[in-house]
């Protein structure tokens, strides 16, 4: 594996929300990485929160992820969500 990438794993190895994920997945991506090989490299080198699994790994969420996107559409939803809370908090 290239040394770029051993250092961004080693930077993210504690992989514990959903953003981290699409962020580490993506990078793998464009490293010319195939969703099944990112999945794999992500499973032998980072430890994940159940949710992580669950919601990426187990329901096969990483074939939806692409490269195009900033940012996955159920993120941008929460993080709509989110957004909208606070505004209305305040």
């Amino acid at each position: 594996m290239d040394e770029e990438i051993e250092d961004f794993l080693r930077e993210h190895e504690i992989c514990y929300d959903r953003f981290t994920f699409d962020k580490i997945f993506r990078f793998l991506l464009k490293n010319d990485f195939d969703h099944e090989e990112a999945k794999d490299v992500i499973m032998y080198n980072c430890s994940l929160s159940a949710l992580v699994l669950q919601e990426r790994i187990h329901n096969d969420y990483y074939f939806s992820i692409n490269i195009e996107d900033e940012i996955s559409t159920d993120l941008l939803a929460l993080k709509n969500e989110i957004t909208k809370f606070r505004r209305e908090l305040l």
